[in-house]
């Protein structure tokens, strides 16, 4: 899932790409293998999981002997570039790796999948979804993403930081006001020659953590008509002031530009907010870190705002063998797939799935609070579905963040400021539907 952070200039290439008319040239069809079978192309970006996947394909084509499926591996930097130089092309592949957060991008891509959704409805266990992964799927009431896996935004702790400072472990009633005091309990200098510790991290250059206090202070990125940015609202600002003084004011995060590199896998930071389950992994590969995690801590006006977000399959309009594209998307993201991916540290989109984990937890096992991140589910929300979110926020609106968080701007100054530059640019190019 950290893919939907990286390049956005290039998924800003793919909407010009739309826009422009690229995507619905001529396909050139990809040559048929020489014993008749048909041919599906998919691209994925090279990942450690490779093995399973070419694994998982085998499987697929011993069950459907008629149907080769050809992957085009990308490397994960160039995986958006070479999506684009494909589509541009006329090549688009058949099925390509997506997410919600990028569905307003890709819908001129993107067939849709209702109508197979709802005759596979059976088969495909539509019910065993959460809530929060269906209505992830869907835009404007239809089906175009398949999930494999999910991400939701989650407080991490270090249980041993919290047990040499004296403190209990964060808990489900948890507020701000209790993540402010643990966090500055946790923070200290160096001492006895060991570095110091922060008691929180603060994520920089990505709308990751702050957006999560906007949401929890009442605020709102865009009206509900979706036609203009909020972020200068009352709440919205007390929201921005949060992720600011987290450092400026309560000293439990360094200042911007001096956060610990990996310093939670390092333990010189003792929490985080947000977070990305795709570090799981590497966190379970440090013996020395015992970590845990729970909910996120409460804001003044809610508990919601914690992002979540999932990744997995879509069709392309283009696809030359819709039936055969389409047993493929559902076998990539069956029960025993989405049960592969918890298994290898990961959240399960499955009800059955999650309740078949949580029932073989071992005591060794981390996160060891799995039940919280099922929970979490339950306070979670997607993205803003505008077709300019990533644009707007990682180009024009964090910009004026990070001008808050060195000091130039007053929270007030930094909300004003980013609401008219993202309205200045919806003037221009127009605002979603959603």
């Amino acid at each position: 899932m950290n893919l939907r952070h990286r390049e956005p200039l290039l998924w800003s290439a793919i909407v010009a790409l739309a826009v422009a008319g690229f995507w619905w040239a001529g396909r050139a069809p990809a040559p048929e293998p020489a014993d008749g079978r048909k041919v599906i192309t998919w691209i994925s970006f090279i990942t450690p999981l490779r093995d399973y996947y070419e694994a998982e394909v085998a499987a697929f084509e011993r069950a459907h002997p008629n149907v080769h499926v050809r992957i085009i591996w990308a490397p994960q930097s160039e995986y958006h570039m070479k999506f684009k130089t494909l589509a541009a092309a006329g090549q688009a592949p058949d099925l390509f790796y997506s997410g919600d957060v990028w569905l307003r991008y890709l819908m001129p891509f993107m067939r849709d999948l209702t109508p197979l959704v709802k005759r596979d409805d059976a088969e495909i266990g539509l019910d065993d979804y959460f809530p929060p992964i269906r209505a992830a799927m869907q835009q404007d009431g239809r089906y175009y993403v398949l999930p494999e896996t999910t991400n939701v935004a989650l407080l991490y702790y270090n249980r041993r930081l919290f047990a040499e400072a004296g403190l209990a472990e964060p808990n489900e009633a948890w507020t701000w006001t209790d993540l402010v005091r643990a966090g500055q309990k946790l923070t200290h200098t160096e001492r006895d020659g060991q570095p110091g510790v922060w008691g929180c991290s603060r994520v920089e250059g990505w709308w990751g953590e702050w957006l999560i206090y906007v949401r929890q202070a009442g605020g709102k990125v865009f009206s509900p008509d979706g036609k203009r940015c909020t972020l200068d609202s009352p709440e919205a600002v007390a929201g921005l002031k949060f992720f600011a003084e987290k450092s400026s004011r309560y000293g439990i995060s360094a200042p911007a530009g001096f956060e610990p590199l990996n310093g939670f896998v390092n333990q010189r930071v003792a929490m985080i907010v947000g977070g990305h389950t795709n570090y799981w992994p590497n966190y379970n590969q440090v013996p020395a870190l015992d970590w845990d995690v729970q909910i996120l801590p409460a804001g003044p006006a809610s508990r919601r705002g914690g992002e979540l977000a999932i990744a997995g399959y879509a069709m392309s309009k283009t696809a030359r063998y819709p039936e055969e594209t389409w047993q493929l998307l559902k076998f990539l993201t069956r029960r025993e797939t989405v049960a592969e991916v918890v298994a290898r540290g990961g959240i399960a989109v499955r009800r059955s799935v999650a309740e078949a984990h949580l029932r073989n937890l071992r005591p060794s096992d981390r996160p060891r609070h799995m039940a919280a991140v099922y929970h979490q589910m339950d306070f979670a929300d997607p993205i803003p579905r505008d077709a300019h979110f990533i644009e707007l926020m990682l180009k024009i609106v964090q910009a004026e963040i990070d001008r808050m968080i060195l000091g130039e701007l007053t929270p007030e100054e930094a909300g004003r400021r980013a609401a008219a530059a993202a309205n200045a640019f919806l003037a221009t190019f127009g605002s979603s539907d959603s």
